[in-house]
Parts: structure tokens; C-alpha cells; sequence
């Protein structure tokens, strides 16, 4: 009797300390985010569930700053890149019922698509993994061209008449919008349907997501985040990205709030968007790519061995990403409004708080004393900045960070300054050399 109550004991203990870590991380991730809103400029909304209940959701900033509207967590937000999950899950569905077999030439499918190299050789594993060949693009300029001629997605089509294939890059991992797009004119052939209408039918309006669609450019959506993007110098205003988004695209196009990208993610996990095979297939690894592995439209990094996947997005205006902390089983949802650093400054705070080691969080937070010490109004010369303490036990990339933070508003002189430190903490960082080149001009 006692050593079982002795057991029951202990398991209590580590029970309220498993609590107890969770209610601190939530609590740090808020304080946080309220010490980054005290600059005006900061704007994002934010939700992160823990096994499938909401702990924390918080929006900041506006979400238009011409009618000093806020943003709110139901806010609607452009994606970019995160919408690549909506798609890679329309096509495991697809797959699931037997009407696509991912490795069959996308000609079966397109018999008719205008060109033949791609029609005849490109299967949907190849794009689902960025592995085709494919480029990033349909030109060199079409990511800063004015997006008005590709209303709907049949408007992409003649893009790929001339496209050509990279086959040195075939089988290995590069990015490509262009592909993406491409598994949305797949989808339509198989399903019958606009890829609008399939992804409400079985992905939004099934998991009660009443906030995401995809909406074409010119179209007026309620309550919706504008993009704004950055001056680029001390003369510039901040201007909207309403001319660059990509609306109704495959490879970015949804619009949706972070709330419901929780949603998303939940549904996948509890497999009510396909069968667990499926979704095991889905989350599989199947190449390397820049941030660690890829699998079906979705990122696998490990991270001091614990696994974060899901997949981020970044466009003119445009910040966010959907993350599934695999081992601690949160899911985090952020989207931003801008490409300011806010989102990456987020994003980096809770990637160190939950797989960071002991020393990376040590380093993480004496640096973070250390930036909040400085007195950049007292800082005259090199020598003071190389009096700094040393690169044991401080974060390179926080530095960065917080240079690119006074970089983007126009505080050149206080980058100069973090990006100078970076080299002396770390005088063999390429990075660290190339951001200080870069704000000396």
C-alpha cells in the first residue's frame, strides 16, 4: 500500500510540473509578445493549442493602417506558402481514393496541357517534394510584377507553354511556386471541380473553418489583414502589397485566420481530412531540403532531437507560419501583416523555448540582457563595442534579429552597431560579416 501510494505520489509530482513547464512557456511566450508591442509598427496575430485546446491566441497591430482598424485573432490573412498544405492535402485525398497515383506522368491526368515535356515527364510526387526540376518562378521578375492578369487559376495556364525544365536539378530539392500551381490545374482535372470549390467542399467547411478561402485579387474580403511592405529607404512610405499578392493560387493564394490554421493542423492529426495511412505518407520525409526534410508539402526539421513540422510562408507583406512541436504537442500559428522581422522574432522566441538546450536558452537570454543593456546613445567607437563580453554563451542569430529590427526602421545607425557586435562575437560568421557590408552600404 505505501509504495503504491508512494507511486501515485510521484506521478501527481510530475504531473503539476509538466503543468508547471507548459503555464511558464505560455506565460514567457505572452510577456513576450507584449514587450514586442510596445513598438507601434508590430503586427500579427497569434494562436497556439496544446493536444487540441487553444492556451494562448493574441493579435496586435493593425490590420489597416489607412482606417486604424485592428488586426484580431479571427483576422484574415493572407498565407503565402502555408497554403501549400490546403493543396498537398487535396491531392493525398485524391490519392487516398485511388483517382491520382503520384507517380503516373501528370499527362494521364492533362492530356491536353500545353506543354509536352512537362505533360509527358512531371508526376505529382515531383511536385508535391519540389523535386520536378521546375523553377521558383514563371519569369525572372514575376514575383515583384503587378499580379491583375492571373485573377483565376486557368489564367496561369499559357505561363507553362514556353517553361522549361532544369533536369540537373531533377530529383533534388528546389523550391518551386511554379509546381504548386501546377498540382492546383491537377486537382481540378481529377476532382471536376474549381480548386476553390474542392478545398471548401473537403478541407474549410468541414473543420468549420469559416475564416479561410481562397479569394481572387480583386475581390473584396471582410475583415482581412492588408500586407504592408517595408520602406526601403529613410524617403519611402510603407506601402500595400494589394498588386503583388497571388490570389487563387495553389502554391499561395488562401486567405485564412490563425485560429483556423489550428483548426487545420488538428484535423489532420485526428485524421479527419484523410486515413492515417495517408497521412503518415503525408508527413513521411522524402527529400532534404534547406531547413532539414520535406515530405508531401510539409516541412520535418529536427531540432536538438525534437521534431517540428508544418511549414512557414513569406511573401511582399506577408510573414506566417503553421508549426506542429511534435515532441511538447503544440501546434503555433502565426500570421503577420508586414515583412518587418516581427514574425521571425516570434518565431525564433518559441522555437529556443521549446527545443532549444540548457545552454542554447542560456545563451538566448544573455544576449537578450545584453541587447536590452546596451545604450546605443552612449556607444561612440569600436573599442566600446569590442569591450563587449566574448561569443561564449550568446545567440548569433537574436543579434541578427534585433540588427534587422532597427535595420528595417530606418535606425541604421543602431544596426550598425548590433551587426558590428556580431562580428565580434563572431568573427567567422559569413552572415555576421555580410549584414554589417550590407548596412554600411
Amino acid at each position: 500500500m505505501t509504495k503504491i501510494l508512494s507511486l501515485i505520489i510521484t506521478l501527481c509530482l510530475l504531473v503539476n510540473l509538466a503543468f508547471g513547464q507548459d503555464d511558464l512557456f505560455i506565460k514567457k511566450t505572452s510577456d513576450y509578445l507584449e514587450e514586442l508591442a510596445e513598438d507601434d509598427n508590430f503586427s500579427l496575430s497569434i494562436c497556439i493549442a496544446k493536444a487540441g485546446e487553444v492556451v494562448l491566441e493574441k493579435a496586435y497591430g493593425y490590420a489597416s493602417r489607412e482606417h486604424q482598424v485592428r488586426n484580431q485573432v479571427d483576422t484574415k490573412f493572407n498565407t503565402a506558402s502555408i497554403g501549400k498544405l490546403f493543396t498537398a492535402v487535396a491531392i493525398m485525398q485524391l490519392h487516398e481514393r485511388g483517382q491520382i497515383n503520384l507517380h503516373r506522368p501528370l499527362g494521364h491526368y492533362l492530356p491536353q496541357f500545353p506543354n509536352r515535356y512537362i505533360r509527358d515527364s512531371v508526376t505529382a510526387h515531383q511536385l508535391l517534394t519540389h523535386t520536378s526540376g521546375l523553377p521558383l518562378w514563371f519569369h525572372e521578375n514575376f514575383d515583384q510584377s503587378p499580379k491583375f492578369d492571373y485573377l483565376e487559376l486557368n489564367d496561369y495556364r499559357s505561363a507553362y507553354e514556353t517553361l522549361n525544365i532544369d533536369k540537373t536539378r531533377t530529383g533534388s530539392h528546389h523550391y518551386s511556386n511554379v509546381g504548386y500551381v501546377l498540382l492546383g490545374f491537377l486537382i481540378e482535372a481529377v476532382s471536376k471541380k474549381s480548386y476553390k470549390a474542392y478545398l471548401n467542399q473537403h478541407i474549410f467547411n468541414p473543420l468549420e473553418m469559416q475564416a479561410t478561402d481562397i479569394w481572387q485579387l480583386t475581390e473584396i474580403i471582410s475583415n482581412v489583414a492588408t500586407g504592408y511592405v517595408r520602406p526601403s529607404s529613410p524617403e519611402d512610405w510603407w506601402k500595400t502589397n494589394y498588386h503583388l499578392n497571388m490570389g487563387s493560387s495553389p502554391a499561395g493564394g488562401a486567405y485564412s485566420s490563425v485560429k483556423d490554421l489550428v483548426k487545420f493542423f488538428h484535423g489532420l492529426q485526428s485524421n479527419k481530412l484523410m486515413n492515417d495511412k495517408s497521412k503518415q505518407l503525408m508527413l513521411s520525409p522524402k527529400t532534404t531540403s534547406y531547413q532539414g526534410e520535406y515530405g508531401y508539402g510539409i516541412g520535418i526539421t529536427k531540432r536538438n532531437d525534437k521534431v517540428i513540422i508544418g511549414h512557414p510562408g513569406g511573401y511582399y507583406g506577408i510573414r506566417g507560419e503553421l508549426m506542429w512541436y511534435q515532441n511538447d504537442n503544440y501546434v503555433v500559428s502565426i500570421l503577420a501583416n508586414s515583412d518587418h522581422t516581427d514574425y521571425i522574432d516570434v518565431s525564433y522566441f518559441i522555437k529556443v523555448a521549446l527545443t532549444g538546450t540548457v545552454a542554447e536558452k542560456a545563451a538566448y537570454q544573455n544576449t537578450s540582457q545584453l541587447i536590452r543593456s546596451l545604450d546605443f546613445s552612449q556607444i561612440e567607437s569600436r573599442q566600446e563595442l569590442e569591450a563587449m563580453p566574448q561569443a561564449d554563451g550568446f545567440d548569433e542569430l537574436l543579434i541578427q534579429i534585433k540588427g534587422y529590427y532597427h535595420y528595417n526602421n530606418q535606425a541604421y545607425d543602431k544596426a550598425e552597431k548590433l551587426f558590428y557586435l556580431n562580428t565580434i562575437l563572431f568573427p567567422d560568421s559569413q552572415s555576421a560579416q555580410r549584414d554589417l557590408k550590407k548596412v554600411r552600404g
